[in-house]
């Protein structure tokens, strides 16, 4: 009896029509593949381009009958669409792609930074379907962006480990904030074009941001003490907080540092805010920019560290 499901029972014929039949298929897939690239290439529209991106990341292009030996990776399509993103927004040159014979998957460099400092995404450990966009030499993830679930999340580990502390005496600070300010840019894209959910975390210079310290809630008041010896030693005098418990630091470009507990006063929820009259100054920034700061907060990084998303950057 012949099975059309089982090979082996069907006729000469039957076989022949099998194969051709598999054939086609193989290539229709691969005929859809080529019409999303080009769509991700050519579109000049933004929700397009994500479609595109979105499907193509999941895409199974090889089939049993018809494999193409050249392909791109799910983290490459995360770099082609950011890339696009930028250029669709008129900042196509502040990024540039790679690739080379002697590694397949594409990188980026930011182009504000040195040509040999180089990016890509890497699988994330969880099975959601999203990426962290890594540097090459140090492996720190700046950030994670998941197409599907349209969200991106910057680390603030990273951000402080690669431009607070590897970076600094390295790079200087206008070019770090230009390539800084690329990230941010991206970020605003997704928000307005999408909707994604975006958290700038240590970036963010939104006047009611209020960033969480890693070890808030056990926070010695004794740091306190030190930005206050700090500051004096810059001709800078601490006042009262203007939410109670804790301190408040005029600076010379106009931003205002709030360190202050908001707890009820039997409890400890130590944070830190950054206001200015443009809304234009993140703690990143000030990080950069005032060295006594970025001494103060990276002499006890472990209690002060800006809290990145758990879920995400455990």
């Amino acid at each position: 009896m012949i099975n059309e499901n089982d090979p082996s029972t069907l006729s000469t014929s039957g076989r022949l029509l099998a194969y051709n039949d598999a054939i086609k298929s193989g290539l229709e897939t691969g005929k859809k593949f080529t019409e999303l690239m080009d769509q991700l290439i050519q579109t000049t529209d933004a929700k397009e381009l994500l479609q595109a991106a979105t499907a193509l990341s999941m895409y199974t292009l090889n089939s049993d009958y018809v494999t193409f030996p050249h392909q791109y990776s799910r983290e490459d399509f995360y770099l082609l669409f950011i890339s696009r993103m930028l250029e669709l927004h008129g900042e196509g040159d502040a990024v540039t792609l790679q690739s080379s014979e002697y590694q397949e998957q594409l990188s980026q460099n930011i182009t504000a930074l040195d040509e040999t400092i180089m990016f890509s995404f890497s699988g994330h450990d969880s099975n959601d379907n999203g990426e962290c966009y890594q540097e090459h030499v140090t492996g720190q993830s700046l950030f994670y962006l998941n197409l599907d679930k349209q969200m991106l999340r910057f680390n603030s580990h990273a951000f402080t480990q690669l431009f607070i502390v590897q970076y600094a005496g390295q790079i200087d600070n206008e070019a770090i904030l230009k390539a800084v300010q690329t990230f941010i840019n991206l970020g605003n894209y997704l928000k307005k074009d999408f909707g994604f959910s975006v958290d700038f975390n240590m970036l963010d210079s939104d006047n009611s941001e209020v960033y969480e310290f890693q070890n808030g809630t056990n926070l010695s008041e004794s740091v306190v003490d030190k930005l206050f010896v700090a500051a004096a030693e810059e001709g800078y005098m601490l006042e009262n907080s203007e939410h109670g418990t804790g301190a408040l630091l005029r600076l010379k470009n106009g931003a205002i540092v709030q360190v202050y507990n908001r707890a009820q006063p039997s409890q400890s929820d130590w944070v830190l805010s950054v206001h200015d009259e443009g809304q234009r100054i993140s703690w990143f920034d000030l990080l950069v920019e005032y060295d006594f700061l970025r001494k103060w907060y990276l002499a006890d990084l472990a209690e002060l560290e800006i809290k990145s998303d758990p879920l995400v950057f455990a």
